[in-house]
């Protein structure tokens, strides 16, 4: 016990004198534009996915409250042991409407989605091929699949290498190429089109992190699909 709480306290030493260490920031206002944050007043925020203002939207605050009226703070359990809300899905249904897809799947976060996800499906017998600036929660969800899943990652956006990883790759059941509809550190949009061509050349399946279009882009705002 003793050495686990030496190694700690070099570890979080390091990280101070690195810059790396996180110190909580705490909110005292709801998400917008601009917060009120204790110790540092009224500040600017350029860092959050509170993209379209919902946050603090007072539809949205009153149909929070109407929910936790009608359905209290939740079933205390996950959906498979004590059950969906019926309002989960309504929600469900709408997204899938919105998407024009057959159904949807609700999840507390899109980082729970792609950790739900991606070691689900894939298996021994098939291979990743993922963006190299593909989001964290993608990077994880492959690392989740273990020894057991190859994985592959190409130079941000270049088709020419996916290709020739897809070429290599012959040998494998499925082929999953993962990337994001809108990359979220570099706000560039991924290449569907061609991603598209290449994955019906050489049947593929696409799985596409759209958390950062959504909203956003397309004629309706349903995401990158629509926008091409």
């Amino acid at each position: 016990m003793a050495g686990y709480l030496e190694r700690m306290r070099e570890e979080i030493s390091a990280a101070k004198n690195g810059g790396t260490y996180k110190e909580s920031l705490f909110l005292t206002s709801p998400m917008s534009q601009r917060v009120s944050m204790e110790g540092r007043g009224d500040v600017l925020v350029l860092s959050s996915n509170n993209y379209l203002g919902l946050s603090d939207h007072p539809d949205v605050v009153k149909a929070g409250i109407d929910g936790l009226k009608k359905f209290g703070a939740g079933t205390g359990s996950v959906r498979f042991i004590c059950g969906s809300f019926s309002i989960h899905r309504e929600l469900e249904k709408e997204i899938a409407d919105f998407l024009q897809k057959e159904s949807a799947l609700s999840y507390v976060a899109c980082w729970n989605a792609n950790t739900g996800l991606i070691p689900t499906i894939a298996t021994e017998k098939d291979i990743i091929i993922s963006d190299s600036l593909n989001h964290a929660s993608i990077i994880d969800a492959c690392r989740l699949t273990g020894s057991k899943v190859t994985r592959k990652v190409y130079s941000h956006s270049d088709m020419s290498q996916l290709k020739a990883l897809l070429e290599e790759s012959k040998d494998f059941e499925n082929r999953f190429i993962i990337t994001d509809g809108v990359f979220s550190m570099e706000g560039d949009v991924a290449k569907l089109p061609e991603i598209v061509e290449l994955a019906k050349k050489y049947k593929a399946v696409i799985i596409m992190d759209d958390s950062h279009a959504t909203g956003v882009i397309g004629k309706t705002g349903a995401g990158t699909a629509e926008y091409f």
